[in-house]
């Protein structure tokens, strides 16, 4: 019974994170609108299971994507009309992964291999990443190949978005630096994957994942981009029902617990505003190579360059020395924010 709500939450979950009765619960509002963009609704072409707000006058290509009755995923890739920049919600290549266990290895099995349990979905046999290592082996996959240089200049933890009781759920964010044959570009990845144990048995999804890459100079504007879009995924109730009759009364049974999750789920999605905003300014901060600091004096938060680590330290004076100790007694420590 686990399994199949799994297995059908990943549509859901990988896709949106949010509640099929509504519009998804992203805060639009927590990364603001991005400048210059009117919105037009994309509906999936494939089986009309969702709508999402795309960027008017943008190449965008996806929609459900079916690999067996409980593997529909989603995808929705958005291209600028310049061709500069790409926002990508989800991904189809993305499977539900199911982890190499001790009876696998003993018949041979090794990571990569397919799996299809049943025939209602297909899997890949991998051993669980936590979110941040599933982004960066995401976004190496996704951006070496319009990147002759891909270098990584931030990896972080970051609080899940759906936690489970019972599974284990992490996330994490990369920052990339593109030098790519027009010009400099950034990259980003954020992923969270969740792990269910069952007995000796684990399965494995990316229960969230956007990625996009941009010129250096419009990377903010891109984040807000995705965010917003992200924030109107909407998934048709039609569509909801009749994938949980493919499933008979297993589905049922799945979706009646499921319902009675949402109205938590849904709250718990409302209070991430602050998380997302954070998420924006981080990333600013980030690629332009800065911390943001809190004064332990007088409690002024001011942005310093990161330099190479360690501890900020300032002086009476106001400068700002990077270093593992303090330079002197007349220094104090300034909080780095995370």
């Amino acid at each position: 019974m686990k399994r199949t709500a799994v297995l059908i939450s990943l549509f859901w979950f990988v896709a949106t994170g949010c509640s099929p009765s509504g519009p998804a619960a992203m805060p639009t509002g927590a990364s603001g609108t991005a400048s210059g963009i009117s919105w037009v609704t994309f509906e999936d072409p494939a089986e009309h299971a969702f709508t999402i707000q795309v960027p008017r006058g943008w190449k965008v290509v996806g929609g459900a994507y079916r690999f067996g009755p409980l593997d529909p995923r989603a995808m929705v890739d958005m291209r600028a009309p310049d061709g500069k920049t790409n926002l990508r919600f989800g991904d189809a290549n993305v499977p539900p992964f199911a982890t190499l266990t001790a009876t696998m290895r003993s018949l041979g099995w090794h990571e990569g291999r397919q799996y299809s349990p049943n025939g209602v979905a297909k899997e890949v046999v991998a051993n669980y990443r936590p979110g941040w290592v599933f982004a960066d082996l995401y976004g190496q996959a996704r951006f070496s190949p319009v990147c002759p240089s891909l270098k990584l200049k931030e990896m972080k933890q970051l609080p899940p978005i759906h936690q489970n009781p019972g599974d284990r759920t992490t996330a994490g964010e990369v920052l990339y630096a593109c030098d790519s044959p027009a010009g400099p570009k950034a990259a980003d990845v954020f992923a969270e994957t969740q792990l269910t144990q069952m007995q000796s048995v684990g399965q494995w999804m990316v229960t969230w994942l956007y990625s996009f890459i941009t010129p250096e100079d419009q990377a903010p504007e891109a984040m807000k981009t995705i965010l917003h879009s992200m924030g109107t995924f909407e998934i048709s109730q039609q569509w909801e029902a009749q994938q949980f009759r493919l499933n008979g009364a297993a589905g049922n049974a799945a979706y009646t617990e499921f319902k009675q999750n949402m109205a938590i789920e849904h709250d718990r999605f409302a209070k991430q505003s602050a998380q997302f905003q954070n998420q924006v300014d981080g990333f600013t901060r980030a690629f332009r190579g800065v911390d943001l600091t809190t004064d332990t004096v007088d409690g002024t938060q001011r942005e310093v360059w990161a330099g190479t680590g360690g501890t900020h330290w300032m002086s009476p004076l106001g400068d700002v020395v990077t270093s593992p100790t303090s330079p002197g007694a007349q220094y104090h420590a300034l909080h780095t924010e995370q």
